[in-house]
């Protein structure tokens, strides 16, 4: 199975690939991200068989699959797509990693949740206002904070770290919010208007509201289709920040990436319903176990996830954690103001 660049993207570190029939995604990862992952996998096979679903961590994160390195364990060998060689371009940036660093580099391959969407609009918000875990030195600590106090990860424990929304405007682009230049931040190519890390470090706790609402409303979708998605992620949100309260981690620096189609063809194909969660893209064949079957008519019409789990892991008996709840308890609050 080749590997090439990942067409979409909001935000993210350099490195990010998806396989050539766009089902997986693989990130460079870092061994405790590898761990949690792991683990949530351990803890989700202990819940009782009539767990309501969402109650879990586990359903609001990416299908895991495993991990390679320049050697490809026989675990992903064991997963990819009947037929399929692994080869290509991830096999060598991760080579490229060893020469470059001496370090042998893992990748985590994931389920890619934009596989099926025509015309994804996609949404990264980071969450919490401690931007940094135990490992970081004091340069890093003292630059973390600074981010955060200087913008919405402090006084609201999110930020927008990235932005992709369909071009339906010909290159027009949202308003201008107060002293916020949009045509700083933000460009329109490709059929798309992309918005880089300093529109969501720009924004204040005073235009975030407006700021997060061009998401879901600069498109030329019917308002109807707009009110359906922004509920949808109401109940979704809702759903998360219950399961946060039931589940003793810290996770720092995580997201969630909201994603959803701006094809309307696909609305109207599905007569504009869609459950709050899916089963994933990805499902394990019934025939084989080993084998992964590609399920591309089950892709939803939007998504929420949690990403980005390097600065992760449980803490038993310590309780909830209170960053990312008030974070996702903000967002809650200024999506059901829209």
């Amino acid at each position: 199975m080749s590997f090439v660049p990942l067409d979409h993207k909001a935000a993210g570190h350099d490195g990010t690939l998806q396989s050539a029939d766009g089902s997986l995604f693989s990130k460079p990862t870092l061994q405790r991200e590898i761990d949690f992952y792991n683990s949530v996998q351990t803890l989700a096979q202990q819940q009782p068989e009539d767990a309501q679903l969402g109650s879990s961590l586990i359903d609001w994160m990416p299908g895991y699959y495993g991990i390679l390195t320049p050697g490809i364990t026989n675990e992903v060998k064991q997963k990819v797509p009947a037929g399929q060689q692994i080869d290509g371009e991830l096999t060598k940036k991760a080579e490229e990693t060893v020469q470059k660093t001496g370090k042998e580099k893992q990748y985590v391959v994931l389920e890619n949740v934009l596989h099926g969407f025509k015309k994804p609009s996609i949404l990264d918000v980071k969450l919490g206002s401690v931007l940094y875990d135990e490992t970081a030195n004091e340069e890093k600590v003292e630059r973390m904070k600074k981010v955060s106090a200087e913008t919405t990860s402090g006084s609201l424990s999110f930020r927008i770290c990235g932005m992709k929304i369909s071009d339906d405007f010909n290159g027009k682009l949202p308003d201008d919010l107060g002293d916020l230049k949009i045509s700083e931040v933000a460009k329109a190519e490709g059929g798309y208007i992309t918005f880089d890390k300093f529109y969501g470090r720009r924004l204040t706790k005073e235009t975030a509201k407006e700021g997060l609402e061009a998401f879901f409303k600069h498109n030329n979708l019917p308002p109807k289709v707009q009110t359906i998605i922004i509920d949808n992620f109401i109940k979704r949100l809702q759903l998360i920040y219950n399961c946060i309260l039931d589940t003793e981690v810290r996770i720092i620096a995580s997201s969630l990436l909201f994603v959803y189609e701006n094809d309307l063809s696909r609305w109207e194909k599905l007569n504009y319903e869609e459950p709050l969660i899916h089963e994933r893209l990805i499902t394990e064949d019934g025939e084989d176990d080993d084998e992964v079957e590609i399920k591309i008519d089950d892709a939803p019409l939007s998504t929420l996830k949690f990403i980005d789990f390097a600065h992760a892991k449980h803490v038993p008996g310590k309780g909830y954690d209170e960053e990312l709840a008030k974070g996702v308890e903000n967002l809650l609050s200024i999506f059901e103001s829209f």
